[in-house]
């Protein structure tokens, strides 16, 4: 099943999906892109490890291109642990909310995900 509850009131709009696949069905959901770059935003850094989502986001590559693999889950966890309300361009607490809301899950989904050995895909729509 795919939670789209964080891209609803904003469909037509750009979106990252972010799933695990098991069992021949797709678990995960779907982020409004404002939610999402506000997110990569605040945990940018200029010196970002490579095969992390935010040299992704740097080079709009990987999961801009089509369905990309996390292939370093510790990488992204912690890029997502690095999370900074105020590296964003929004002073909108619910916005921030949100944000956090949107990392916790998805930290909670790679974490649990990497422990099972399987794999954590991402792909901008």
């Amino acid at each position: 099943m795919i939670d789209k509850k964080y891209y609803e009131g904003y469909e037509g709009e750009g979106a990252v999906k972010v799933w695990v696949e098991e069992d021949g069905k797709e678990k995960g959901m779907v982020i409004w892109i404002g939610f999402f770059d506000t997110i990569l935003d605040g945990c940018f850094n200029p010196d970002y490890k490579k095969d992390g989502i935010i040299e992704c986001y740097n080079n709009l590559s990987g999961f801009y291109d089509g369905k990309w693999k996390i292939k370093y889950p510790q990488v992204v966890l912690e890029e997502l642990n690095e999370f900074n309300e105020d590296k964003v361009d929004t002073n909108d607490e619910e916005i921030i909310k949100i944000c956090r809301e949107i990392i916790n899950q998805l930290i909670n989904c790679i974490s649990v995900t990497a422990k099972n050995g399987n794999s954590v895909y991402v792909e901008y729509e």
